[in-house]
């Protein structure tokens, strides 16, 4: 349920709040005073799509909050899969949340739960759980296969409806396992006309050896013996200028200097210190100069080596200019060619792995669309019964319904239904779509919702001018059944009928005006007393000061007490706060 509903910033609304409170709520005001804005909140509020140019001139964004009371075993009903599921670790009170969309004039819309972030999807989920939307356009989408299927397995029940929703994912992924038997295929194909180029390019990278760090040895080996006597020479020199095989160099200058110092060291001990590192000066001098004239015998000792560096760079060379450009490139094509020629080699087992899976999921789907036929097919004459013994509370007697429900021929077969409609006794039925007028088809739709709330006690159903097209005594059934759906339940209807509107326990004006910018704007009034008359005066299409108008419109009036008044009526009519 709805306890209280916060719109700001949004088309002409600049803030506006509503506590519609258990039963009929009626939301009214002149044409472009702004219901439809109205109905785009609590659209947006159950997930409905957001656009910024909604946003009123002036707001930085808008935002439409709602706080909802749970019903009890909310979260432990939610399927495993619902994006909602996520959000029952952010919530505190598991009996109410605040679900909010936030849409700004510029930047991307934002979701909120209890304050918090969340995904569009997972906080309208929530909503979207709680509270039914009917707008005056689904009449139009009423006519469609798919939208009356879903009516006949709303009315079959929740088992219908998830399986229906299994079924659709078992219908997806045998698409996918298609589109992968199909590529598997596809690869093998490709492979096989080139199984010589994939086994030559794996044979000549196999024979090379390819090691990646041994090119960058080799190259730096190259490098190094191309230029072997610029490296001899100042390899020589700086072995000469460290311990010369004749003179002193700068080991025997540092021996000299270790000399000077040990006979005096019984003078100044102080000395000592610079003695050490005079001493481990000599010895690293000593070593390096083994190192260097160890290089020099390296260059002396490899004659040849350059041209054996040479043809094997050549291979690298000669495999990358092929495969790569670069060894890397090379080395992973190869692998590449390794893994399609062992799909190659493993034939048909891929596929029986693939088809034995597609078979499984199949026989799954299969069984499900059975399943699902034959509850939908005993489903379908109660649905006929109940929404006829509707229409005949909304002032259609003679009219009755007709639910068909034929399968076409894919695998599994998929079910489509047809609502037929006969308005009037002697004429032909025919598909909801070819006989029935603006007026019919409201109520229709109503008597469907009607069924359909039936089964869903606990959940606010919004009806945005379902009663269009509609009026005079057919007016009055309409808001007999509207009065009777909100017996239980929390409805919320957006209707210019002043017979609905009468009969709401709650009432809401929208009155426009402009702002001091000279901007429209809209606001919205709980009305009750004699401004409830006013408006009933207004939506009778007379003037407040007509007096057989508020005669009219008080006597709608009574007709709610009289109603509330009836027993086996276990609330009575509440004034709105």
């Amino acid at each position: 349920m709805i306890r209280r509903l916060e719109i700001r910033g949004l088309v002409v609304i600049e803030r506006a709040e509503l506590e519609p409170g258990p039963g009929l709520t009626a939301i009214t005001g002149e044409t472009g005073a702004g219901k439809t804005v109205v109905a785009q909140a609590l659209s947006l509020l159950i997930g409905g799509q957001a656009d910024s140019k909604g946003v009123r001139p002036g707001a930085k964004h808008a935002l439409v909050e709602a706080t909802l009371a749970l019903p009890s075993g909310f979260w432990d009903d939610l399927d495993d899969d619902d994006p909602a599921k996520e959000l029952r670790e952010l919530v505190d009170d598991e009996t109410e949340v605040v679900v909010a969309q936030r849409v700004p004039a510029e930047g991307r819309s934002r979701a909120l739960l209890d304050g918090q972030t969340v995904t569009r999807a997972a906080a309208g989920n929530v909503a979207g759980k709680l509270i039914r939307f009917s707008s005056q356009h689904e009449g139009r989408r009423l006519v469609a296969g798919a939208t009356q299927l879903a009516v006949l397995d709303a009315f079959a029940g929740t088992e219908v409806v998830s399986g229906a929703k299994r079924l659709t994912a078992l219908r997806r992924q045998l698409r996918a396992l298609d589109r992968a038997m199909v590529a598997a295929k596809d690869r093998r194909d490709a492979a096989e006309r080139q199984r010589a180029a994939l086994e030559d390019l794996v044979a000549a990278v196999d024979g090379a050896g390819l090691d990646i760090d041994e090119e960058r040895d080799l190259r730096a080996e190259r490098a190094r013996l191309m230029h072997a006597d610029r490296l001899a020479q100042a390899a020589q020199t700086a072995a000469e200028a460290l311990a010369p095989e004749s003179g002193d160099g700068a080991r025997e200058l540092i021996g000299a200097a270790l000399h000077a110092l040990d006979v005096v060291l019984d003078v100044d001990p102080s000395l000592q210190a610079p003695r050490d590192e005079l001493l481990a000066l000599e010895s690293q001098v000593q070593e390096t100069s083994s190192t260097i004239r160890g290089y020099l015998a390296s260059l002396d000792a490899q004659p040849g080596r350059l041209a054996e560096v040479e043809e094997r760079l050549s291979i690298y060379h000669q495999l990358g200019r092929r495969y790569g450009p670069t060894i890397e490139e090379v080395l992973a094509r190869a692998d590449d060619a390794r893994a399609s020629l062992a799909e190659l080699d493993a034939g048909d087992g891929a596929d029986d792995e693939l088809a034995a899976e597609h078979l499984q999921v199949a026989t799954q789907a299969r069984e499900l669309a059975a399943q699902l036929h034959a509850a939908r097919a005993e489903a379908a004459p109660r649905l006929e019964v109940a929404v006829t013994a509707e229409l005949a509370e909304l002032a259609m007697a003679s009219a009755t319904v007709r639910v068909e429900l034929v399968s076409d021929a894919s695998d599994p077969p998929l079910d489509r239904a047809v609502l037929w409609l006969r308005a009037n006794p002697g004429l032909p039925e025919a598909p909801l779509a070819d006989v029935a007028s603006g007026g019919e088809l409201s109520r229709v739709l109503l008597a469907l919702h009607g069924v359909a709330a039936a089964a869903e006690p606990g959940v606010t159903w919004v009806f945005d001018e379902v009663d269009s097209g509609v009026g005079g005594v057919t007016a009055t059934a309409v808001a007999a059944k509207l009065q009777a759906l909100a017996q239980n339940r929390q409805v919320i209807v957006i209707t210019h009928l002043p017979q609905v509107a009468a009969l709401a326990e709650r009432h809401y004006r929208l009155i426009k005006g402009v702002d001091a910018d000279g901007r429209a704007t809209t606001e919205i009034a709980s009305v009750e007393g004699d401004e409830l008359v006013d408006e009933l005066c207004r939506m009778l299409g007379a003037a407040p000061s007509d007096e057989g108008a508020r005669r009219h419109a008080e006597e709608l009036l009574e007709r709610r007490t009289q109603v509330a008044s009836k027993p086996g009526r276990t609330r009575k009519a509440a004034k709105p706060k």
